[in-house]
C-alpha cells in the first residue's frame, strides 16, 4: 500500500517492478476504487533508492481519503500493479480506524491484549 500525500508535490512512489528499462518512459494508470475514473500520469523522475525504482509524480490531481488501484508500464509492459490511499498522515501514525476500538482495562479482570 502506497500512500499519496496531496499537500506535497511532486509524490515519491517507491515500487519493486518486475523489470525496467531505463530508455522507456514509465507511465501510471490510477483507478479511483469509488467512482471508477481511470487517471494516467507519466512519471516526471525515475531513478533506483535502495533497490526500489523511486517515481516522481504530480500529486494535484488527487483528493483526500480516496483510494486507488494503479498499474506501473512501460509501453504495454505492466511492471508493477498496486494500491494506494491519499491522505496527509503520514506512514508512521497512519491508522484506518484510530481510537475506534478502546477496552477499559481498570474494570476488567481478565487480561486482554488489544491491538491496533
Amino acid at each position: 500500500m502506497n500512500i499519496i500525500n496531496p499537500n506535497t508535490n511532486p509524490v515519491t512512489l517507491s515500487i519493486l517492478p518486475r523489470r525496467y528499462d531505463a530508455n522507456v518512459a514509465v507511465s501510471i494508470l490510477f483507478k479511483n476504487e469509488d467512482t471508477n475514473k481511470q487517471t494516467t500520469i507519466v512519471s516526471d523522475n525515475s531513478r533506483y533508492i535502495s533497490n526500489e525504482l523511486a517515481l516522481d509524480i504530480d500529486a494535484t490531481v488527487f483528493n483526500e481519503g480516496q483510494r486507488y488501484t494503479f498499474e506501473v508500464l512501460q509501453g504495454i509492459d505492466l511492471i508493477f500493479r498496486g494500491k494506494a490511499i491519499v491522505t496527509a498522515q503520514n506512514d508512521i501514525n497512519y491508522t484506518i480506524n484510530n481510537n475506534e476500538f478502546v477496552v477499559n482495562t481498570d474494570t476488567d479482570s481478565d487480561e486482554m491484549k488489544v491491538y491496533e
